[in-house]
């Protein structure tokens, strides 16, 4: 069975797909960066042409005739379920190129074959992101999806039904996202090719389709024989259970299930509530006094504010250099290169010292948050006022510490703009100086013409 494609609508805010409801994710299933651990994708496997990358994966390259997959290892034990994934077609090719990338949901996995990197005669479903377009003799990208019971061929031109969709997915700005959900044997395709899967709309939906248990899910893509191909990349997979169970009972605590057998109830001590709720409260008022401190005026991270001061800094010392050259050229006596790169390379350690000062102060205040929260989880703590003291005494001290060093970095500078200005004054008395040298020597230079003159 296939469906094919028909011109994409003009969606409302209303026609926008929302996830199934009660879904829950499964991770063993997903695929997301980082992909690797241990230089293995955990639970996946990649096949032929397709390399694993930091942030995604390539299933096959933009060279031509080139195929590559990603197979998850075990089998899917959902009987309904949803899967989001995020892909790109990028190439030079304009409107041409693919062939294509295709989601597969099928019993056999890893079966090299020509059907977009996959065998033929599969057993399952096919979600086909297809880069052209045979049946209507388009080049426009479509999307269409066919089932198969093992015995059928894929066909060279997948028909054109009233269900599926055209979707310029090729060359987006940003990767596309396709959720795919099978619910009561009902399956539906939805696209978002520019939001970021937050505008999901309809392509296609097909009910009466029977994808069992015990099935793959994987990925292929194949480049083009041809012309100018397509990179394929795939950058998430994520599986939700829908409808899932029920949970086997709660998490207990320490000792309850020993008093529970016992015949014993559980209880919380009114002391210890009344302080695992005071502690909760100092929590609370410490997160936002944080929230305030970064909500606030100013946006900069400590990190950044060093940044800014050391460029700023850095500016005017590359302007003290030039003075500093301008005053050699001219005669002015001026300290040794080797003076001055010394000069500089202290500035630069005082700036990265502060920029230290800066981030121990953020430590400070992290360590402060996960301290109080790590007490709030126990079930004394009477120390947790005296550690707030403690903790908020450090960092006073830490901002004193910044502000001493800040100070003494505006003096150092202003000192270097103070000796800038001295220079200054000394090359226009300089300059002076040689002007009456000069006329005094053309005034005695005159008078000798004169004198000489006179015995003629």
């Amino acid at each position: 069975m296939a469906w094919g494609r028909e011109a994409p609508p003009k969606a409302n805010p209303d026609d926008f797909v929302l996830p199934a409801m009660g879904r829950r994710f499964d991770y063993k299933q997903s695929l997301k960066k980082p992909f690797t651990y241990n230089n293995e994708v955990p639970f996946w496997k990649a096949h032929g042409n397709a390399f694993v990358a930091l942030d995604f994966v390539r299933l096959a390259p933009s060279v031509p005739r080139l195929r590559g997959s990603m197979w998850r290892l075990t089998a899917n034990e959902y009987k309904d379920w949803e899967v989001d994934f995020a892909f790109k077609a990028m190439g030079q090719g304009g409107l041409g190129g693919g062939r294509g990338l295709a989601f597969w949901y099928t019993e056999e996995r890893a079966a090299d074959g020509p059907v977009f990197g996959n065998k033929d005669k599969w057993k399952g479903l096919g979600v086909f992101m297809d880069s052209a377009d045979p049946a209507n003799q388009r080049t426009h990208p479509v999307i269409y999806g066919i089932t198969n019971d093992g015995t059928k061929e894929f066909p060279t031109n997948p028909p054109a039904t009233s269900m599926g969709c055209l979707r310029d997915y090729k060359n987006s700005p940003v990767p596309v996202v396709i959720r795919v959900s099978y619910i009561d044997k009902t399956l539906k395709v939805s696209v978002d090719t520019l939001n970021k899967g937050k505008k999901l709309v309809s392509c296609f939906e097909q009910k009466n389709v029977d994808l069992p248990t015990g099935y793959h899910f994987g990925f292929s893509a194949m480049s083009s024989e041809t012309g100018m191909p397509d990179d394929h990349d795939l950058y998430s997979f994520e599986v939700f259970e829908v409808n899932p169970p029920p949970r086997k009972g709660e998490h207990l605590r320490p000792h309850e299930a020993e008093m529970l057998k016992k015949g014993q109830e559980a209880k919380v001590d009114e002391q210890d509530k009344a302080t695992f709720e005071e502690v909760q409260k100092i929590v609370a008022e410490q997160e936002q006094k944080l929230k305030e401190w970064t909500d606030g005026p100013t946006t900069l991270s400590a990190v950044q504010l060093a940044a800014t001061i050391g460029d700023t800094q850095h500016r005017i010392v590359e302007s003290l250099s030039i003075i500093h050259k301008k005053l050699e050229s001219l005669g002015a006596p001026v300290q040794p290169a080797e003076v001055t790169a010394q000069s500089l390379e202290e500035m630069y350690q005082k700036i990265s010292t502060m920029a230290a000062s800066l981030q121990a102060m953020e430590s400070v205040v992290e360590g402060l948050v996960s301290h109080i929260k790590t007490q709030s989880g126990q079930q004394n703590s009477p120390e947790v006022t005296k550690v707030l003291r403690e903790e908020l005494k450090n960092l006073n001290n830490k901002m004193d510490h910044m502000d001493v060093r800040q100070s003494t970095q505006h003096r150092v500078t202003q000192e270097r703009l103070s000796d800038s200005r001295s220079w200054v004054t000394y090359v226009v008395f300089l300059i002076l100086l040689q002007a009456a040298a000069a006329a005094a020597y053309s005034w005695y230079k005159k008078r000798i013409e004169m004198s000489d003159k006179k015995f003629i």
